[in-house]
């Protein structure tokens, strides 16, 4: 399957399983998953302020999504994710905690 055609399915897929989540669209991307097999990456973009989707929705989704494009042919396992624009961003590219050489020592 193309990925326009790919799209069009998990767009009408999520929209029927994640409207009341705050599901907004829908992206994917073809890749490889960590064994190296042909996957499916689709990103559920929700919109502002909606708030963590639950699990059962998620879930059903998810599974909603693959036996669909099962029943179209397509072998590559979709892997969901979800984009919340308000979700905070960790890591230590802007760590400012000021450590130097002393905060390293072990004391004895």
């Amino acid at each position: 399957m193309t990925v326009d055609e790919i799209t069009t399915i998990a767009d009408e897929i999520l929209t029927r399983y994640l409207t009341a989540s705050g599901y907004e669209r829908v992206e994917v991307r073809p890749g490889y998953n960590q064994s190296d097999e042909p996957s499916l990456f689709v990103v559920a973009h929700m919109k502002p302020g909606s708030g963590v989707t639950g699990g059962k929705e998620s879930n059903a989704a998810n599974a909603a999504l693959w036996l669909a494009l099962r029943e179209k042919g397509e072998e590559r396992f979709p892997y969901l994710d979800f984009d919340y624009p308000d979700d905070e961003i960790f890591g230590d590219e802007d760590d400012d905690r000021g450590l130097d050489d002393r905060d390293s020592e072990v004391n004895a």
